[in-house]
């Protein structure tokens, strides 16, 4: 009896499986490419940039999020906040949310970064006239290439001309072509600085007294890997092919709980003869 009910709950949990990647699958069919490339770019700071190229549709970032523990359907804020912020309200109830509803849970539930959001929300308020503008004056910064403004601001980023904490470049930029977007830098800075005079949360505060270990947000590995310089190759055919350091944290700060952390770490333990 034991063993029927326990294929019984298996099954029950594959069907809800099931039907929450068929909730996603709905989702990508609402999704054009502008929204993909739009999410793909929110994603930026969670998900490893070549992994983020490899997706070309909606559904391929879904399951991409779903590997990373960052999205499940006990736990679909984070695509609630991303279709928010793409505007894309009407797919919220798909998850069980509302503009209304997201709008309520940002403060405490907040995924993406500041700076992120600003980004995607000036690309989305440059029109033709600025893009051209903007990319007269950054030629020198530029690929000799034909640019929308998202990828326009993705390479001044890539450049370090823009940062989280330096967009002087932008506004400089904005004050010859587009003066009313100065008015957005200057309200990040303000809901910036407000933020970072907000005592930490609950799970900041809990992340952060798990022993002596420090904890590291996805956006600072990434950042560290990045700037790591290239090794030269070696041989892999020897007895002996040296030693391999992984970091794998269950707790980043900010976010939630990594559940597959154990997992991976029981599939790397083991060494081949």
């Amino acid at each position: 009896m034991a063993s029927s009910g326990g294929s019984r709950g298996s099954s029950s949990d594959e069907d809800s499986s099931m039907n929450f990647r068929e909730t996603l699958l709905r989702i990508d069919a609402s999704l054009g490419a502008q929204d993909v490339e739009g999410l793909k770019f929110l994603c930026m700071d969670k998900v490893f940039e070549k992994r983020l190229e490899r997706c070309s549709s909606a559904s391929d970032l879904f399951h991409l999020l779903l590997r990373e523990a960052l999205l499940s359907e006990k736990d679909p804020f984070f695509l609630a906040e991303l279709l928010y912020s793409i505007k894309q309200h009407s797919l919220l109830r798909h998850l069980g949310y509302t503009r209304e509803r997201v709008e309520q849970c940002l403060p405490a539930r907040r995924r993406l970064s500041l700076f992120r959001s600003l980004l995607y929300e000036l690309s989305e308020a440059i029109d033709a006239e600025a893009l051209k503008g903007m990319t007269f004056l950054l030629y020198d910064h530029i690929p000799k290439t034909q640019m929308t403004s998202l990828s326009l601001l993705v390479c001044l980023e890539k450049q370090t001309l823009i940062a989280e904490d330096d967009l002087t470049l932008l506004e400089q930029v904005f004050k010859e072509v587009t003066p009313h977007l100065v008015k957005r830098i200057e309200n990040y800075r303000r809901e910036k600085a407000a933020q970072e005079a907000t005592p930490p949360t609950d799970r900041e505060v809990k992340s952060l007294n798990q022993g002596e270990e420090e904890v590291f947000s996805q956006s600072e590995i990434k950042q560290f890997i990045q700037a790591l310089p290239e090794a030269d190759m070696y041989r892999m055919n020897r007895k002996h092919r040296g030693l391999c350091v992984i970091i794998n944290n269950y707790y980043f700060k900010g976010l939630s709980e990594r559940m597959g952390t154990h997992t991976d770490a029981g599939s790397r333990t083991s060494c081949p003869s």
